[in-house]
């Protein structure tokens, strides 16, 4: 268990350091756009160096873009906002796109541009990005990775059932045993060896329940092998977390 805490604040720090890398580089590479721009407005250029200059903004601008992304995970919400589950969905993806290339993954998005949720952006990204790694990591000789996003019914925190939000992330790797789907959520369990922590799907399970949702996981090995994790948000349950802060914010006035 100390070793375990020992990795988690080395995580810790190295998101920090990344964080303020990201901050950094992001002023040069602002430079380098404008002056590729100016580059390829110049009248003495032919067309296979403008080509050029194109392929360079291109790259240029998935930089910028991982940059971005770095910084928005490390920068977590302090508030819950409406979020649109598509695009956090897709930043998470596109942090993830060398990875998903070389590893052969094929993604499939199934999900409404139009899906939102009220809770904190930062976390749900936290939690994505948990399960789409660790589908990415399942996954080794390649795969498929299906990511799914609707509004529908399920059960909620509290055992009833409710109107909410599903979100499915599904990959067809090689699948869990009965013993680690029995201890999935446990804190510092692991079968990732020197490389994990065991406290992403802890982390997860704990950001899931602070939005009074639920998770179901199915998992099989061998033939046709793979897992789906299925997240439930209810509608009414987020509704909970937004009249909380209503009550605090009220407390705090009357306080004061």
């Amino acid at each position: 268990s100390e070793e375990a805490l020992r990795k988690t604040e080395k995580l810790a720090a190295a998101g920090r350091l990344a964080a303020s890398i990201a901050h950094e580089i992001n002023n040069p590479l602002e430079s380098v756009t404008n002056l590729l721009y100016l580059l390829q407005t110049h009248p003495e250029l032919d067309s296979m160096a403008r080509e050029y200059v194109s392929t360079a903004q291109a790259e240029l601008a998935r930089v910028s873009e991982i940059t971005q992304q770095t910084l928005r995970f490390y920068r977590q919400s302090t508030f819950p906002v409406q979020t649109q589950v598509g695009e956090v969905l897709d930043s998470v993806l596109a942090l993830h796109h060398s990875r998903l290339g070389s590893a052969r993954i094929t993604v499939e998005r199934q999900y409404d541009p139009a899906v939102a949720l009220f809770g904190f952006s930062g976390e749900l990204r936290q939690l994505f990005a948990n399960l789409i790694g660790n589908a990415i990591d399942a996954m080794v000789g390649g795969g498929r990775l299906i990511v799914r996003a609707r509004y529908g019914t399920g059960r909620s925190l509290r055992g009833g059932w409710c109107d909410g939000v599903r979100v499915t992330v599904s990959d067809t790797g090689t699948g869990m045993s009965e013993e680690t789907q029995r201890r999935l959520f446990e804190p510092f369990y692991t079968t990732k060896d020197a490389t994990g922590t065991g406290l992403g799907l802890w982390v997860s399970d704990e950001i899931i329940r602070k939005h009074s949702g639920t998770a179901r996981v199915k998992s099989r090995q061998g033939e046709q092998a793979g897992t789906t994790f299925a997240i439930f948000f209810p509608k009414d349950g987020l509704n909970g977390v937004r009249a909380t802060l209503s009550n605090d914010a009220a407390k705090e006035a009357a306080n004061a």
